[in-house]
């Protein structure tokens, strides 16, 4: 069994925003770089064969590509008992519309797949059960948070692994236009 999920990388030029929003609160388990990534939709475990079926479908996916920029700060929780902070999402109509593309493609495969009300953004932290920080200071620090916007062109199939270290995360497939450009100019170079 594998567990997958689809998202968005962070583009490089995102991190520098994302490291000065990271710090500042206690009793919270900070992102790693390697661990930020904006969720499109969420798998679950499945068997390696399914997987396979997954990444078909998924490479029938197409969308134009679009701008992306993060912008402020939340919280998912309650005060007092936070669960985490994120970095929000821009513009997010085309991360909506993707988001139900792939929700779309992947319907016939009967997964069970969290039809919840799609909020995009990128997990910065997440705080240990029963925690009772107070993060209003950091997100009035950070409410200002701003990325440089960045053209995405395709989106990943992520595995996940979790560990006593935290989660390890391993992008089994790419899909978008980009991907298709560069193999056909290597095919005719």
């Amino acid at each position: 069994m594998v567990r997958l999920f689809v998202g968005l990388e962070i583009p490089d030029s995102m991190f520098a925003a994302l490291d000065e929003a990271r710090g500042g609160v206690e009793e919270v388990h900070w992102q790693r770089d390697d661990q930020l990534h904006l969720t499109l939709a969420f798998i679950g475990d499945v068997s390696k064969n399914i997987m396979r079926e997954i990444e078909g479908e998924l490479a029938r996916v197409s969308f134009d590509p679009f701008e992306l920029s993060l912008s402020g700060v939340g919280m998912f929780g309650k005060p007092g008992s936070p669960k985490a902070l994120w970095a929000g999402v821009e513009n997010k109509r085309p991360l909506k519309h993707l988001h139900e593309k792939i929700l779309q493609a992947l319907e016939p495969l009967e997964l069970e797949l969290d039809y919840r009300k799609y909020r995009p953004h990128v997990t910065l932290a997440r705080f240990r059960k029963q925690a009772h920080s107070r993060v209003g200071d950091w997100l009035s620090v950070n409410e200002a948070l701003e990325t440089p916007a960045e053209t995405i062109s395709h989106f990943s199939l992520f595995s996940s692994q979790l560990t006593q270290n935290g989660s390890y995360y391993t992008i089994e497939s790419r899909f978008g236009d980009v991907f298709d450009d560069m193999y056909a100019e290597a095919e005719y170079a």
